[in-house]
């Protein structure tokens, strides 16, 4: 256990220790260090609770506490979430109310994009791999639904990913939709814009969203929409002092 636990959290940093400081890099150009500094904090703490997330459903399932099919149901239960999460998204967009106006792409929906593509790759790469394990015969001890629930799994997740990467910046009439969820205007408490980076405004909840959050977003407007999205917030939240 201990040895396949070493391999995986060694390559896990071999793979995004670079990715990081990539993204670190472009955060720290599009939106400031203080916001990119947040956000590397964030990605960092929910990549490592979602590694040993998944080792422990993996440690859970080869041992016998779940069982193979808990493991395999876990993989189906997050497609399903996926399926329902876009399918519901006209709806939830349609309560936040009338469009007010459309930011367009963001940095971090792009960083998403990139993300989303990679992740396709390797669920072709699992595609593939099941597909062959299919064409020549099955082994004994494995069956169909065990063979197709990882490939499954990471299509959902390449399409969750790459629905966020391709997801925009709408100020709406109750609410702001933001990476394919909608922030209601009661929920957010206060705002500034950045004395350095003048097109970058950040954002305060009232209380964090999730997990790992800080209950701040940055985000980066474009120059063409500055002064509406600025017209918008006077309008809902009480402006503070630039920090």
């Amino acid at each position: 256990m201990l040895g396949s636990f070493s391999t995986g959290l060694i390559l896990l940093l071999i793979v995004l220790l670079p990715a990081m400081a990539i993204a670190y890099a472009i955060s720290y150009r599009t939106i400031g260090r203080q916001a990119a500094q947040r956000r590397l904090g964030r990605t960092a703490l929910f990549i490592l609770l979602a590694f040993f997330v998944s080792f422990g459903l993996h440690f859970l399932g080869k041992h016998g506490f779940l069982g193979k099919y808990g493991s395999i149901s876990f993989n189906f239960l997050f497609a399903a979430f996926v399926v329902l999460w876009l399918l519901s998204w006209n709806w939830r967009k349609r309560k936040a109310g009338a469009l007010l106006l459309d930011v367009g792409r963001f940095s971090r929906s792009k960083l998403m994009l990139w993300v989303g593509v990679l992740e396709a790759l390797f669920a072709v790469f699992n595609t593939w791999s099941a597909i062959n394990k299919i064409s020549t015969g099955l082994e004994s001890d494995t069956n169909l639904v065990e063979v197709i629930a990882q490939p499954v799994f990471l299509w959902s997740l390449a399409i969750y990913f790459l629905s966020m990467g391709l997801s925009r910046l709408e100020f709406r009439e109750n609410g702001i939709c933001y990476m394919l969820s909608v922030v209601k205007w009661e929920k957010l408490t206060s705002y500034w814009w950045s004395q350095d980076k003048p097109n970058i405004v950040t954002i305060e909840f009232k209380q964090p969203p999730y997990l790992l959050s800080t209950g701040l977003r940055s985000l980066r407007i474009p120059s063409a929409h500055r002064d509406g999205v600025k017209q918008i917030l006077a309008e809902h939240l009480m402006m503070t002092d630039v920090k």
